[in-house]
């Protein structure tokens, strides 16, 4: 695999925005991808799929970052589960499952991202993880050992899991049983159009900015809505009017301008209801102190 340098990375995240990496590859195999590994010597280095929940800093990305391709890219009916690669996108993952009248996938519909990403993020509904549906995920430590994880192993949590960012998940299998078609149909299309009718999709951004709190204080949007910051804007950027906790690109931002919205959306939640929000959304590139700012670890 070839490295280059100083690639763009805003092409490659939902939100079309953020700088470059300092090192850049493309692993289409297994052998790319454990020499890729190898020629790091143990440096940082970041997995980017979809760029789906992520924000890149201005300044761009100084740890190397790998994109998988290729032998990656798969899905496979099996009798009772459904495999995939960690490139395969998630729209394709679900509507493979929709297709062929397999029960379970509906949760993911309208999520978008790719396989690899979901599986880092535990991503899914508020009440269900794409890891309630892992029978087992392979994955490749940083020295190139490939190893068998089950959800036991990476105790998953809401948008989490216990598995250092430098573990490369390469795919899984998951559960998928045959179920009734026409039932199917409806709940994907159910939920399908919740999503539509509910989220913002007709501009960049990276969905739900902020974690949901926990019942007892209601939905991250509430709180921003709370607070007065539906319709905020900063530069280029805006809370969105139709959801509460999605900050688009209104075509001419930068990541310093949706910073500054969550920094501000922040301090006036803890200010005024007094708690602190969580950010759901990955960041990369930024200092110790910029992260803090919004509640994210270094």
């Amino acid at each position: 695999m070839r490295w280059r340098s100083d690639v763009p990375l805003s092409g490659r995240t939902r939100y079309r925005l953020g700088g470059p990496a300092r090192l850049f590859g493309v692993a289409g195999s297994e052998a790319e991808l454990r020499e890729a590994l190898g020629s790091l010597g143990g440096e940082p280095h970041r997995l980017l799929g979809w760029g789906a929940n992520l924000l890149v800093a201005d300044q761009g990305v100084g740890e190397a970052v790998i994109v998988l391709e290729g032998e990656f890219d798969y899905l496979r009916l099996e009798a009772d589960a459904l495999e995939a690669g960690a490139a395969a996108g998630l729209p394709a993952f679900v509507g493979e499952a929709r297709r062929a009248a397999r029960h379970g996938m509906s949760f993911l519909e309208a999520v978008p991202g790719s396989v690899g990403g979901a599986l880092r993020m535990n991503a899914g509904s508020a009440e269900t993880g794409i890891w309630d549906r892992v029978r087992w995920v392979d994955a490749m430590r940083p020295e190139g050992e490939t190893v068998r994880l089950t959800a036991d192993d990476v105790r998953p949590a809401y948008r989490r899991v216990d598995v250092s960012t430098e573990w490369v998940f390469l795919g899984g299998s998951f559960d998928a049983p045959p179920g009734d078609a026409r039932a199917i149909e409806d709940e994907h299309a159910r939920r399908r159009r919740s999503k539509v009718e509910t989220q913002v999709y007709d501009l960049p951004s990276c969905g739900s900015i902020w974690k949901n709190p926990g019942p007892s204080w209601g939905s991250a949007w509430e709180l921003v809505d709370r607070v007065g910051m539906r319709g905020a804007t900063r530069g280029g950027a805006q809370i969105t009017e139709k959801h509460a906790n999605f900050i688009a690109n209104l075509g001419t931002a930068d990541a310093a301008d949706v910073l500054w919205l969550m920094r501000e959306t922040r301090r006036r939640v803890h200010e005024e209801i007094g708690i602190w929000l969580e950010p759901e959304i990955v960041l990369w590139g930024f200092d110790a102190a910029a992260l803090a700012s919004v509640g994210a670890a270094a």
